[in-house]
């Protein structure tokens, strides 16, 4: 430190071994600030060093930062925006998802290497969804005139076309990496198939049965898109997450544009434009394939428009009977309602299907009312489970658990009825139960675990394989992964490559404007 009292004049630290300061440090500027730091001493070789390699790291750690985001990101444009917004019906594959779907995919792939070869090979995707198009429809080979040029990205969808006589276009989007590749190779089916024409838009072919339609399809794109479509938008973001797969349909604007497409041929029967109204009553449906590193995850809502004073009554949740079986389930089903279901769509049906002029025979011999019957016998909720022995050294056992307030008269009436099919009360060995009754294939198997024994609603793989079953009318659920352990018959190298299996489970949800259902394979 320089000798002397800062606080007294005179002291100046640049006359003790620092250099001559300039700026703040000049001799009058801190004659007058006598209590400003000591200036800075300039930085020696390993500083210099230390600070390189620092703005080095920063560099490299930004450009590895951006090269991973490059290499995850989705990039390029959807199909959807090249697509008019007047598409009624839409389903696309999507190679080349966001961040998150596609470190999902690579992972939940990885555990499959038989099939992904590790990084995955998603070429066969593409492969097996335009081989048969291409092939019936033109002279093209994928291996030699599409794969070439094929994009990450493909889309099909129907477009209406007023004037058409099938009521809308259909239109197959395929994104390229080569144009000109693509044209190359389009413009040859272009000369050799009579029903094909194509036109280019941001990256994408877009191909349709004749060049007319094609430009049609062109022309409806220009003026809006089907991404800016609010009911699209407003389904697609009900699937929550980003999606490796989506498929949607607006029933309503389906049915129109066929009506208009079957007018201009022929005309309808009063029943069969009723059945019509019926579909586009059902509003729009959207589909969603989702993946997680451990379940891969498809999921389709129904969206029905309101009608005045009407209000939608939703399926009762399940009882709950399925996840209180026995955890050796190897698999079961149980539904909600089917008895008032069946009861109420049983005239409707048999009249469209024939039932009671082929049954009516053993509707008499039974003594079978139909349709109250059918509330005794299935009642108001079902559960049928399957359990497989180890080793697959026997036929699986079956039952079927029913809770209905019609006990009595479903188990009178379950001999008579099973005659006719090869059953009797000896092979259906029918139980009454607290809530209804139970039947099964053998004396020996009761589904419901005796007390103090872990059930399915205990098992953590069930409770991954089967969302929403609090809320669902219906689950259904397979142990994927103890099947294939206690199949002789299936290889060491096989069950090696397929041990992280899971299960696969199922649920429907009624939701305020329609339903929810949800399909999941998991892995172990």
């Amino acid at each position: 430190q320089p000798a002397g009292d800062p606080n007294q004049a005179g002291y100046h630290p640049y006359q003790q071994g620092y250099p001559p300061p300039s700026g703040p440090y000049a001799p009058d500027v801190y004659l007058a600030n006598p209590y400003l730091p000591p200036p800075p001493r300039k930085a020696g070789p390993g500083k210099k060093i230390i600070a390189g390699v620092a703005v080095a790291a920063v560099l490299a750690g930004g450009a590895v930062a951006a090269y991973a985001y490059s290499m995850l990101a989705s990039s390029g444009v959807q199909p959807e925006r090249v697509l008019p917004a007047t598409t009624v019906a839409f389903a696309k594959l999507d190679l080349d998802p966001a961040a998150g779907q596609k470190i999902a995919a690579y992972r939940l792939s990885s555990k499959f290497p038989a099939i992904s070869h590790g990084a995955g090979n998603l070429d066969q995707e593409k492969h097996a969804l335009l081989t048969q198009f291409l092939d019936e429809q033109t002279d093209l080979n994928y291996d030699t005139d599409v794969k070439p040029w094929l994009g990450d990205r493909a889309a099909i969808a129907a477009v209406p076309d007023a004037g058409g006589d099938k009521g809308f276009d259909p239109v197959l989007a395929l994104a390229y990496t080569d144009e000109s590749k693509m044209k190359a190779a389009l413009s040859k089916a272009a000369r050799t198939a009579t029903d094909f024409g194509y036109v280019t838009l941001d990256g994408y072919a877009l191909i349709s049965d004749s060049q007319q339609h094609a430009e049609a399809v062109l022309a409806g794109t220009k003026r809006a898109t089907l991404a800016g479509n609010d009911h699209y938008k407003s389904d697609l973001k009900s699937l929550h997450g980003d999606q490796l797969a989506v498929g949607w349909a607006d029933l309503a604007a389906s049915v129109a544009a066929m009506r208009s497409g079957i007018s201009a041929r022929t005309q309808l029967k009063p029943d069969e434009l009723a059945q019509l109204d019926k579909l586009a009553a059902k509003g729009r449906i959207v589909l969603g394939a989702h993946a997680s590193s451990d379940y891969l995850e498809v999921t389709a809502l129904s969206h029905q428009a309101a009608t005045a004073g009407s209000a939608r009554s939703g399926g009762k949740p399940v009882t709950g009977t399925l996840a209180g079986l026995g955890a050796d389930t190897s698999a079961a089903l149980e539904i909600s309602g089917l008895g008032d279901s069946l009861s109420q769509t049983w005239d409707q049906a048999a009249a469209a299907l024939g039932l009671n002029q082929d049954f009516q025979e053993i509707i008499d011999e039974t003594g079978l009312k139909l349709p109250d019957d059918l509330k005794a016998l299935f009642g108001t909720d079902i559960t049928v489970s399957v359990k497989f022995p180890h080793g697959m050294t026997a036929d699986p056992a079956i039952a079927a658990q029913v809770s209905t307030s019609g006990a009595d008269r479903a188990l009178q009436l379950l001999g008579s009825l099973g005659e006719p099919f090869g059953f009797s009360s000896e092979t259906l060995h029918p139980r009454r139960t607290a809530d209804g009754y139970l039947i099964s294939t053998s004396p020996d198997y009761d589904p419901r675990p005796t007390a103090g024994t872990p059930t399915l609603g205990d098992d953590p793989a069930f409770q991954k394989a089967v969302p929403d079953r609090a809320q669902a009318s219906l689950i259904g659920y397979v142990n994927l992964g103890a099947l294939l352990d206690s199949d002789p018959e299936t290889s060491a190298k096989d069950k090696a490559d397929w041990k992280h299996v899971g299960s696969l489970g199922l649920s429907a949800v009624t939701t305020s404007d329609g339903g929810r259902m949800t399909l999941r394979f998991t892995t172990r």
